[in-house]
Parts: structure tokens; C-alpha cells; sequence
């Protein structure tokens, strides 16, 4: 598909894209589209109620016209909470290609980007690592689950900490087994102790995971799903990713109180394909 007809794709949907007030159309979720790596990219920022210093979650939905069919359907997919994943070796940075097996031939990928260990062996308890694109941060791997990591500590140039994998349901285990697959950021803090936390749905029978809630201090966001008809499943090393469900919703409170809802509405049986985007503010009586 060229680039031309991604675009006029694009603008149909962003058509759809309306905010809403007390059921009143009041105007559009603004959103920036851009190319990246010869794909369309379209991000719609998800307003949350600030923070603390700044300790708030920094969400959108994204569309890439390369994405593949995850918990937004076809192409979009919810950005903002960071992950570290399992990776193959490359030639360029160990010598030999491969792919992931859950043991110790396994890297490991902070949000698509290689991590390089520079004390320690990969994989290993506080052996410490940095990213193939130096962005400064220290990277430490904490304690031992099968063949890997039990948890992350990464902390960037400005102080910050993120813990990643740190509770047990952001630790997501492959299918069948007690091996980490993906470590999802649990915690993030600064350096006075304001503090986003992360929670999550995992069905290890099935090699599934979505978020459920971030709480932090000045707000909280939730995360409702429902089931679909297009399940999406892979393999990796025998073990089975399953995507059976896609996200409806998701609810912004400003401390106890609820302040808006994102609507997302779907169309197409043979796969999920986001169609629609409300924003609803609450009425306050």
C-alpha cells in the first residue's frame, strides 16, 4: 500500500474522531501524524488530570501502518507503557543470528531497543546494561527466574526510576512455563518519591496480558476490555501469545472523582479494525 492511500485511509477514520459533552459534539481529539521509518504514524494523546512534579502517565493510541493485530485491533496500539522483552542475537552485536528460546542464548530489548551488557553476563543477576543508542540511563537486572531476570531497575539521566516486571502481575511468564517472556513497567518514581504505578491482566494459559489500572498521585486511569471474534495467535519457542481480547475503553478520574471516558468502536469480523474514537466528559451536578 503506497503512502498516498495510507493518508486518505487515515483521514477517513480521523473523520470519525469526535469528542463529546453531556452527548453534545463539541469538536475533535486532536492528534499528529507523521512518517516514521516509511510507515504512517497517527498518535491521539490521552488526556489525563497532572500530577505531582509531573508524575503522570504519558498515553496515546497510535497507528502504524506496518502494526500488527493486537489489543486495538489492526495497526493501532496503546503507547506509553514501556516494556522489556526477550530478543534473538544479531551478527552485528553477538557474532551468530537466532531467534528467542527461553534460555540463556536469549538478549533482551528495553521498548524495541537492544540492551548491550557492559558488567555482567545477559541475563544475569545485576549485570548492568545500556541501550545500542546510548540514552544514558542505567539499566540493572535483579534476581533470577528461570532463564532469565526476575525484574528491571532502569534509571535515566534525569533521575527518574522505572521498575520493570517488579509485581507479579507485570511479570508475564511464556505460556506454560515459569520463564519471564516480558517485563511491563510496574513503577515509575522520581527522585523525592512521587510515583505512577502499573497494573495488569495475565492468563498464562493462554500467553495473554493487557493493562488494568495506573494510579498516581493526582489521578488514576482504567482500562476496560471485551472479547472478539478475530483471535490473533503466535508461537515462540512452543509457547502461544493469544490476543483474545480488545480494549473498550478507558476511564480518566481526577482523584475520586470520574472527569472523562475514551469510547473505542470497532468494525470488520475477520479482523478488528478501530473505527471510532469518543471522548465523553462527565457532567458534574
Amino acid at each position: 500500500m503506497s503512502l498516498q492511500s495510507i493518508f486518505r485511509a487515515l483521514a477517513t477514520f480521523l473523520l470519525l474522531i469526535a469528542t463529546t459533552h453531556a452527548e453534545e459534539l463539541v469538536g475533535s481529539i486532536p492528534g499528529q501524524l507523521s512518517v516514521r521509518q516509511g510507515a504512517a504514524v497517527y498518535t491521539i494523546p490521552i488526556e489525563v488530570p497532572p500530577g505531582v512534579a509531573g508524575m503522570q502517565p504519558d498515553l496515546a493510541i497510535t497507528y502504524n501502518s506496518n502494526g500488527g493485530n493486537g489489543l486495538l485491533g489492526v495497526g493501532f496500539s496503546l503507547s506509553g507503557l514501556s516494556v522489556i522483552t526477550r530478543c534473538g542475537r544479531t551478527i552485528a552485536q553477538d557474532g551468530v543470528k537466532g531467534g528467542v528460546y527461553y534460555d540463556a542464548r536469549d538478549r533482551f530489548c528495553l521498548d524495541g531497543q537492544r540492551l548491550i551488557a557492559i558488567a555482567g553476563s545477559d541475563g544475569g543477576n545485576g549485570t548492568e546494561y545500556r541501550t545500542e543508542i546510548d540514552g544514558y540511563s542505567k539499566i540493572v537486572s535483579h534476581g533470577q527466574q528461570g532463564s532469565g531476570p526476575a525484574w528491571w531497575r532502569v534509571q535515566t539521566k534525569s533521575g527518574q526510576v522505572m521498575e520493570f516486571g517488579n509485581t507479579g502481575d507485570s511479570r508475564i511468564e511464556a505460556q506454560g512455563k515459569d520463564t519471564v517472556r516480558l517485563w511491563a513497567v510496574s513503577r515509575i518514581a522520581d527522585t523525592v518519591g512521587n510515583r505512577i504505578d502499573f497494573s495488569y491482566h495475565e492468563d498464562n494459559g493462554k500467553g495473554e496480558y493487557y493493562p488494568t489500572r495506573i494510579l498516581y498521585a493526582g489521578g488514576k486511569v482504567k482500562f476496560g476490555v471485551e472479547g472478539r471474534s478475530d483471535l490473533s495467535i503466535s508461537y515462540e519457542a512452543g509457547s502461544q501469545n493469544n490476543v483474545t481480547k480488545r480494549l473498550l475503553d478507558i476511564s480518566v478520574s481526577a482523584g475520586t472523582i470520574s472527569t472523562w471516558n475514551y469510547t473505542l468502536q470497532y468494525e470488520g469480523e475477520k479482523y478488528s479494525r478501530l473505527a471510532r474514537v469518543d471522548k465523553c466528559a462527565f457532567r458534574r451536578t
